[in-house]
């Protein structure tokens, strides 16, 4: 007898757990990666934050529905874990508890819990930063020069010496393996392909959205950047940008992306746009964040007129509407 699970995953084969479980070790070669790169305050970061994460759904749920009992679905992790890759590695820890904070409680659990929330908490706390500790969001420390420096765990300011490296690399080894000024877990392109084929393997991939998002992203890249035109810059703004990063992970949400695949590959379609915008005629910063935000409040009209129809039903909705 098959179990029954909360939503989005109520008809998936696999227990809701164990596909989390699969997504936390698709992120586990970014974290890698960025460790790697930036020493061992990143695992720290993301230790607090999937902690906080976890803790705080479990004591909302636990005090707002008792009469349920709390799934562990690691949902909250996964949040945590994205939150940590998403920040350069000099940023504080306190303002990791406080981004954690905001996306379990008022962007997660005041709506319902997993499977009802309409934003990426994940993505949601990361734009919380952006608004309230904007100088710790702007990535200045380049790989290795800060391995051992444990204080920006406290201060969120990277030291003098670790900034001596220019921001970008035109040598492709750099470029691909994420040897370049970013967001702490973002910048690897083979490390996040890595996931990526996890996720394929798992059967955890759903290609519309992504594929759309990319679509527009490469061929967006042309007529947005022909002044400045060149193969490397454009590989360098796919790692630092945090392009595949949003494709791979935040475009795969069960929760926050359209249910119909028509949906989603207008949605992946929309995301893109409004990230080639953001990048060229606004606030860079805010590119890789806020165009999955702008869209997710999108998902419930979508959900509303692109379902699949009901058997013997002309429209789903009009029969609701009578």
């Amino acid at each position: 007898m098959k179990r029954k699970q909360l939503a989005p995953h109520i008809h998936a084969d696999q227990p809701a757990a164990e596909r989390y479980v699969y997504v936390l070790l698709a992120l586990l070669p970014a974290l890698l990666g960025a460790i790697f790169y930036y020493g061992i305050r990143v695992l720290i970061l993301a230790a607090v934050s999937m902690f906080v994460f976890f803790m705080t759904d479990y004591t909302i749920s636990s005090k707002l529905y008792p009469e349920m009992p709390f799934h562990v679905d690691y949902s909250s992790l996964v949040s945590g874990f994205l939150l940590a890759l998403m920040v350069p590695s000099s940023t504080s820890v306190w303002a990791i508890i406080l981004a954690a904070l905001f996306g379990s409680v008022l962007v997660k659990q005041a709506f319902g819990g997993a499977g009802a929330n309409i934003f990426n908490p994940a993505f949601a706390s990361r734009a919380f930063l952006e608004f309230a500790f904007p100088t710790q969001m702007i990535a200045k420390e380049a790989p290795f020069k800060g391995l051992w420096n444990l204080a920006t765990l406290w201060t969120g300011k990277p030291s003098a010496e670790s900034m001596i490296q220019p921001v970008t690399s035109t040598k492709w080894l750099d470029i691909f393996s994420g040897r370049l000024v970013g967001m702490a877990g973002v910048t690897s392109i083979v490390l996040l392909l890595f996931g990526l084929l996890i996720l394929v393997e798992r059967k955890l991939f759903r290609f519309e959205a992504p594929l759309g998002y990319i679509l527009v992203i490469v061929f967006g890249y042309v007529p947005f950047y022909w002044d400045s035109l060149n193969f490397s810059s454009f590989f360098t703004w796919l790692s630092v940008g945090g392009i595949l990063l949003v494709a791979i992970f935040a475009l795969n949400d069960c929760t926050t992306t359209p249910m119909d695949p028509r949906g989603r590959f207008v949605f992946g379609l929309d995301a893109g746009l409004l990230t080639l915008i953001l990048y060229r005629f606004g606030n860079s910063n805010y590119a890789m964040v806020f165009p999955i935000l702008m869209m997710n409040m999108t998902t419930p009209i979508f959900d509303r007129y692109l379902r699949p129809r009901v058997f013997s039903k002309t429209a789903w909705h009009r029969e609701v509407e009578k």
